[in-house]
């Protein structure tokens, strides 16, 4: 339900929640002090987006999964306005900002993204020495699962 109701695949946002707060009362707290479709309030934070995209691998949701992970890259737009290589912490959903970044460099949001690419799409591990790929990818990526204890890792 939340890959449905929140991933907006054409513009590659996954918004926090739907719809934003605005001019409710009582008042939300701090969320609702920024614009609908910013930030918290209804715009993408980045680490819900990346754990979403690690349930759905986890799940067996694998081609949703890797829609999340492919519209979670960075400066898929002109409107991104963050370096076209660092991962921003949240991205606006409000239609006047659409698309733009907010808080760059945030290393959190690109640790995650790694963790999950590496992790749960690839699946990648180590234990007791040995390297193991259990891949996630969707069934035409031509990765076949079970190649547990494919190498020794030292150091």
């Amino acid at each position: 339900t939340a890959f449905s109701e929140l991933f907006d695949e054409e513009n590659g946002i996954l918004r926090l929640f739907s719809p934003p707060f605005s001019d409710t009362q009582p008042q939300a707290g701090y969320v609702s002090a920024y614009p609908p479709g910013v930030r918290e309030n209804g715009g993408q934070y980045t680490h819900g987006a990346i754990w979403l995209a690690m349930a759905c691998l986890r799940t067996g949701r694998r081609e949703e999964g890797l829609a999340l992970i492919r519209a979670l890259l960075p400066g898929r737009s002109v409107e991104y306005g963050a370096e076209p290589f660092v991962l921003a912490a949240d991205v606006y959903s409000n239609p006047d900002r659409l698309g733009q970044a907010g808080w760059s460099w945030y290393t959190g949001s690109a640790g995650w993204y790694f963790r999950v690419v590496t992790r749960e799409l690839l699946g990648l591990s180590i234990r007791d020495g040995k390297l193991y790929a259990e891949p996630r990818a969707p069934e035409g990526w031509g990765f076949k699962a079970g190649l547990e204890g494919a190498g020794e890792v030292s150091g």
